[in-house]
């Protein structure tokens, strides 16, 4: 331990606050050429933060995370901290506090409370407070473990995020006396790395609920704190920068290395880290009781099912958003998780790319929702939308079309490889033609059929109508020709018009989407306008 002169007494690992920023203290000693004194600090954010622990070529410390270090001078203004019940009185309790003195946070606003006496006396009542949030402050330790517990013994939801307890021991003192403690929120808080199993449980052993975001532990802490939480239901335990889920050894898959203990965990949230690999994520696959498994904004690049009917057999929810998917195959995969029935998908590179492909010849046929919920067949709801039974049907007929028209002339394995519900939609709904006679004479149907369309000129697509008139037109004419028509009949110049018209969306029921006609040497056919449709004519110099 190092004393310095004029400022608190510091010790490597020690959390700090200096002018509303709270670090970790890494370094302690002489930085040459300069003479006295320096701290190494490792700051939460980068705001304060000059570089990783490095100066003139010398690593004097190191940052998890890269620009959050820097070296300050020993100063009576850093704070290490008070205790739990300390910080509580001040902010509840205080009999000093006017309403002029209230500030938002450790922020310069100023906060306006309507009737600040009644509410300063009820929040006074610290003995019947559940639910109590100390986020942003200097909590650092625990006080007298029986005046804290007579003093708020109701407490169920804490929140000591951003806070400067330094170990997982210390936590533990600050919340034991707090018997009633259900949810507990950490995140942000920067801990000693554990090197053994603590013995924590005389604390923890009622915590349901465990928010620990962003506090850049292992998984393999994790483990060790495990023991510990024997109630544990939900762990949030988000953009801690995991890229695997605990050593492992290589003498076995790792797959088959599973993850024990959290008996009762029903809830888990993985989002924000860096997983790539779904062996890793196949090690949760028999806790118990998990029913949702958050993995959005990771870095999955492909799905491996399960490997064992028991592979999260229990598996409810799941949230792959934000990832790395490129191929269909992985949802096929995905659709073997049979007890997987709220999926959320969205914004992965194969989804992204097909929506653009769509949205590029405005055909609105390579729907990725469609395509989704007809490769998934036990999924009712499909980011956050729930699929009913028309849709779905809707969704396998328009699938399996495209499908066995895309696989003419396929060997029966090579569908089944790119269509693994090929057979099982066609027993279901039963097998397309794909003759060439009846290819044929549906394109000549959609070709040369007389469609009667009404032309509107609008100034825009919400506006009221200018003038109308209705035509009859071949589904074969180009949409070049469409516009010198158009010309002829509304006056507006072919080179400034903008073609559209309102379709029924092929999943949801009674939505209705804009199909834009961009593309002049495409035919009427190309976008299936039906017999009846009204096009928008937009004159874009308007």
């Amino acid at each position: 331990m190092v004393i310095m002169k004029d400022s608190p007494k510091l010790e490597l690992g020690q959390r700090i606050e200096l002018e509303y920023h709270r670090g970790t203290v890494r370094f302690l000693g002489a930085v040459p050429p300069t003479k006295g004194e320096w701290i190494g600090v490792e700051w939460d954010t980068d705001d304060r933060g000059k570089h990783s622990g490095d100066h003139n070529g010398i690593q004097y410390f190191t940052c998890k995370m890269p620009g959050t270090g820097s070296f300050t001078r020993p100063s009576p203004n850093i704070s290490v901290g008070q205790s739990l019940l300390k910080i509580l009185k001040e902010r509840y309790v205080d009999d000093e506090l006017t309403a002029e003195d209230l500030y938002l946070g450790e922020t310069n606003v100023k906060v306006d409370v309507y009737d600040f006496d009644r509410v300063k006396k009820k929040n006074s009542q610290l003995h019947l407070m559940q639910i109590v949030g100390l986020a942003n402050t200097n909590v650092s330790s625990a006080a007298d473990f029986e005046e804290t517990q007579k003093a708020c013994p109701e407490i169920q939801d804490l929140d000591l995020s951003s806070t400067l307890i330094s170990s997982w021991q210390d936590l533990a003192d600050v919340v034991a006396p707090l018997f009633k403690l259900t949810v507990l929120r950490i995140n942000r808080d920067r801990f000693h790395p554990l090197t053994a199993q603590p013995s924590l449980e005389y604390a923890f052993k009622n915590i349901r609920c465990l928010a620990m975001n962003r506090v850049y532990i292992s998984w393999d802490e994790m483990n060790m704190l495990e023991p510990s939480l024997p109630n544990l239901e939900i762990l949030q335990i988000g953009f801690n920068i995991f890229t695997e889920l605990g050593e492992s050894d290589e003498s076995t898959p790792v797959a088959e290395q599973k993850i024990k203990g959290f008996e009762k965990l029903e809830n888990l949230h993985l989002e924000g880290n860096k997983l790539m690999d779904w062996n890793q994520v196949l090690r949760l696959s028999r806790l118990p009781k998990l029913k949702s498994l958050d993995l959005s904004e990771n870095r999955i690049a492909n799905i491996i099912g399960p490997k064992d009917p028991e592979d999260f057999k229990l598996l409810e929810s799941l949230r792959i958003n934000d990832n790395d998917l490129k191929e269909w195959s992985s949802i096929d995969q995905l659709g073997l998780y049979t007890s997987v029935k709220s999926l959320w998908i969205a914004n992965n590179p194969v989804m992204t790319k097909v929506a653009e492909d769509a949205t590029a010849d405005n055909s609105g046929k390579a729907d990725v929702v469609t395509i989704t919920i007809a490769r998934m067949a036990h999924i009712n709801q499909l980011n956050g939308t729930e699929i009913l039974k028309k849709n779905r049907i809707n969704a396998e007929l328009y699938y399996l079309k495209e499908a066995a028209l895309s696989t003419v002339g396929f060997e029966p394995s090579a569908i089944q490889a790119l269509h693994p519900r090929f057979e099982e939609l066609c027993e279901l709904h039963g097998r397309p033609d794909t003759s060439d006679e009846r290819r044929k004479a549906t394109s000549d149907l959609l070709k040369d059929r007389l469609l009667n369309i009404t032309f509107v000129a609008k100034d825009n697509i919400d506006g009221p109508a200018k003038t109308s008139v209705q035509r009859g037109v071949l589904g074969s004419m180009t949409v070049r020709n469409v516009k010198n028509l158009v010309q002829k009949l509304l006056r507006v110049p072919a080179m400034r018009q903008e073609l559209l018209f309102m379709a029924e969306d092929p999943v949801y029921a009674e939505v209705m989407h804009r199909v834009f006609l961009k593309d002049d040497l495409r035919m009427l056919s190309h976008y299936d306008i039906e017999d009846g449709a009204e096009v928008i004519v937009l004159n874009k110099a308007k």
